[in-house]
């Protein structure tokens, strides 16, 4: 396996909510392809889809630059069961059969990785889903990708996730920021910080490991923010 040492980088995000009736910004054409965005993630990004589609292809965004791409599952983490019933699944190998065969149509400008939140409720093993050797499970993932392929991958809010949680959300978030040294092209999105002070960007239930409609818009701009820096217009 690659492993390139590089300095740690963290983007930090500022996010503020969009003002209804805004000013659209336009040029005199809308045609080009800003990136090609693929977007790897969990329920949050599933759920969230519509916001995040929103906010790339309109809003203050609506020359059409991005093109999102979604490969959201429900309940995975880096090491997911590749089986539709995951009781009976001895393979957690989901996303190198994906990332495989969408490689084969779809060549993205940049990935967003939102995995993690379903990795911190217990240890698990190397090989399934959980925070152990969570280091390992980075670069099993950073693997499948190629190495000319940014990944800003965004970290966990540790602070407004459910309590029980906050050994594996520090776990995953020590990791991705020393993956950094290891994987040149990965960037972490600092959504910690962004949303540390937010309660109100969860779902009401204090169990919940997602984000409400403020959350998702928060989320959709910190990620929009990153992206903008990397590609500008």
């Amino acid at each position: 396996m690659r492993k390139i040492l590089g300095a740690l980088t963290i983007v930090a995000v500022v996010v503020a909510a969009s003002p209804v009736g805004a000013a659209l910004t336009t040029d005199d054409h809308n045609d080009h392809v800003r990136a090609v965005v693929l977007f790897v993630g969990d329920s949050n990004e599933t759920f969230g889809a519509n916001r995040i589609v929103w906010t790339l292809t309109w809003d203050d965004h609506n020359d059409n630059g991005y093109i999102p791409v979604m490969a959201s599952r429900v309940g995975a983490g880096i090491r997911t069961p590749d089986c539709l019933d995951p009781t009976s699944c001895s393979t957690n190998d989901y996303w190198q059969v994906k990332l495989g065969e969408l490689g084969a149509r779809v060549q993205p400008d940049v990935i967003v990785n939102n995995l993690g939140i379903n990795d911190t409720e217990s240890p698990g093993t190397q090989t399934t889903l959980g925070y152990a050797n969570y280091s390992k499970k980075i670069d099993w993932f950073m693997s499948l990708v190629p190495p000319t392929t940014p990944v800003l991958w965004t970290n966990l809010p540790c602070s407004i996730e459910p309590a029980d949680r906050a050994s594996g959300c520090a776990t995953v978030n020590y990791s991705l920021a020393l993956a950094t040294k290891r994987w040149s092209n990965v960037v972490v999105v600092d959504w910690a910080s962004a949303a540390r002070l937010h309660p109100e960007y969860m779902t009401t239930d204090p169990d919940s490991i997602h984000l409400g409609s403020a959350g998702q818009q928060a989320w959709a701009d910190a990620v929009a923010a990153a992206l903008d820096a990397r590609f500008p217009s």
